[in-house]
């Protein structure tokens, strides 16, 4: 008997066959959600003659990192665009500039350097440094942020992908060399990340893979679909794409497909890359027809004390096979994922946890600065002009300004310029305090103690890299996804295609016709999609009695 799906395989297999055949020194894949990105880079990684350290994978955050470097095991090596800047500024002197070997990278530095603007020019609002080092503003007040880096000896994530492009660019320093360099996500990446990996790609080999449809960060961190698309016009790239989307039943390829249609219909995602997305039977077939359908959830109520979409999702939770769950362990990815924003998104953490439910909601990145981080610098060097500003930050005492104006020349050390009695009190705090000792397990744990499975929850952006069996979009109305029906934004439009592409069984999108005293609207998105694929769930007080 033959195989059913073998053309599907056959033009699958040939699409990846044409990338790894390719000898151009620059090719983009331009790859959806879903596509097999990981397993493509195994099938170029895996005959590569030379070993890991000649080959490098840079993507986008540290949550993608850590994925791929456990998927990848040990084939490349596997940074974000930050930490391999940042490795690159220990290691090379030139790059590193009036940096000392031993310069701390503190998130949230760049709020310190804003201050000392303000404080050293008469309480003015600071420039953007950081969307001035991101846009590559050539107007900039850069310089002033680059000094106080060398006073404090210290950089934040942006600033040193900043000193190591500005470097490399003006032929002040060399990059180094790799038989090839894979850059994921890049439709995340912003003009300054766009800029860095063009200054590699004079050197080594690029191949570079991304998707305009999932670019989320342009109002977070000056990213833009710009420069995916710039790359595919140029005519220095070799171009290719992954024709099928073996993560998503068919019924979800089939809705991005209508969601798409409907926003080019209302000249929406005008320059959009014109991309292949389909189903993928072989792999997807069965999933497919056991989950037919999109959950369109109504509740007739939402409030701490009607938390009926808490309550809704924990019952689908506790649904969920158990054969379902150990695929999911076994594959490093959760049984289920909640995204919402608040106020919808503590209520239903509130719930899942008051059933026993074990929820991860951690943030990808936390910037905010504490005292405790203060006091770990001072611990290690007593005079750390960083460890005594973060002090000052914190405590904010009547001379912090005074202090900090002194220190403009960079000549003076700041535990020179503060009063004894004050130095003695954060001294004697410094000497009291012990660092937490790191217990904390590398990677994902998937299921809690006790065996019950663990449920991410997150907002759209926080969503992207992850999938799982179950996704829930939660607060899915009018006026907060999409913010005005009358004018949607392509970001919106993407953050919708995002969210329904983490699906690997079922999803569902939940709405509530009351919240507080507000009646609610649901989403102008749920009419964009096919009515064949919706199925209809009205949950209030008779629901609960079936």
């Amino acid at each position: 008997m033959g195989n059913e799906w073998e053309g599907e395989e056959a033009e699958l297999e040939a699409a990846i066959t044409r990338i790894l055949r390719s000898s151009s020194r620059k090719r983009l894949v331009v790859a959806g959600p879903g596509t097999g990105k990981t397993r493509l880079f195994r099938r170029i990684l895996e005959p590569a003659d030379s070993g890991p350290d000649r080959l490098l994978v840079l993507t986008f955050n540290r949550s993608l990192s850590e994925d791929l470097e456990a998927e990848l095991d040990g084939l490349a090596r596997v940074h974000t665009l930050h930490s391999y800047c940042l490795g690159l500024l220990y290691r090379h002197s030139r790059l590193r500039g009036p940096l000392s070997p031993t310069f701390r990278c503190l998130p949230g530095f760049a709020s310190l350097v804003k201050d000392d603007w303000k404080v050293m020019n008469d309480g003015k609002e600071a420039p953007q440094f950081v969307g001035e080092m991101r846009s590559l503003s050539e107007e900039n007040h850069i310089p002033f942020y680059l000094q106080r880096g060398a006073y404090y000896d210290a950089v934040d994530f942006d600033d040193s992908v900043y000193r190591v492009y500005e470097c490399l660019a003006c032929g002040a320093g060399v990059s180094e060399q790799y038989d090839l360099v894979l850059v994921d996500e890049y439709q995340d990446f912003n003009r300054l990340e766009a800029a860095f990996i063009d200054v590699m790609g004079r050197r080594s080999r690029l191949i570079v893979v991304g998707d305009d449809d999932q670019a989320l960060y342009s109002q977070l961190r000056g990213s833009s679909w710009d420069y995916i698309r710039s790359l595919h016009q140029s005519g220095e790239y070799e171009k290719f794409e992954l024709p099928f989307c073996m993560r998503c039943p068919k019924v979800i390829v089939d809705a991005v497909g209508d969601v798409i249609a409907r926003a080019q219909c209302l000249g929406n995602l005008e320059g959009r890359i014109r991309k292949p997305y389909r189903h993928f039977p072989p792999e997807k077939g069965a999933d497919s027809e056991m989950y037919p359908k999109i959950a369109v959830v109504e509740t007739s109520v939402q409030r701490k004390d009607a938390n009926y979409m808490g309550r809704y999702i924990s019952q689908q939770i506790a649904q969920i096979p158990s054969g379902e769950i150990e695929a999911a362990v076994k594959g490093r990815y959760p049984p289920a994922l909640v995204i919402a924003n608040n106020p919808y998104r503590e209520q239903i953490i509130s719930h899942l946890e008051d059933t026993g439910i074990s929820v991860d909601s951690k943030r990808e990145l936390q910037d905010k600065l504490n005292r405790e981080q203060g006091l770990a610098i001072l611990k290690e060097d007593p005079a750390s002009n960083l460890g005594w500003r973060v002090i000052l930050c914190l405590d904010a005492p009547d001379f912090a300004a005074v202090a900090i104006v002194r220190t403009a020349n960079g000549e003076q050390r700041l535990v020179d310029i503060l009063p004894c009695d004050f130095r003695s009190q954060v001294l004697s705090d410094v000497a009291a305090y012990e660092p937490p000792a790191d217990g904390s397990k590398h990677g994902w744990q998937h299921v809690a103690e006790g065996g019950l499975p663990r449920v991410k929850v997150t907002t759209f952006e926080g969503a992207k890299g992850l999938s799982a069996q179950h996704v829930f979009i939660a607060g899915f109305h009018d006026l907060e996804l999409p913010r005005d029906p009358r004018a949607i934004q392509d970001l919106e439009i993407c953050r919708f295609i995002v969210g329904l592409t983490r699906t690997r069984k079922r999803c569902s999108l939940i709405y509530t016709r009351h919240f507080g005293n507000k009646w609610m609207r649901p989403s102008t998105f749920i009419s964009w999609i096919d009515t064949s694929r919706l199925e209809r769930v009205r949950v209030n007080a008779d629901y609960w009695k079936l």
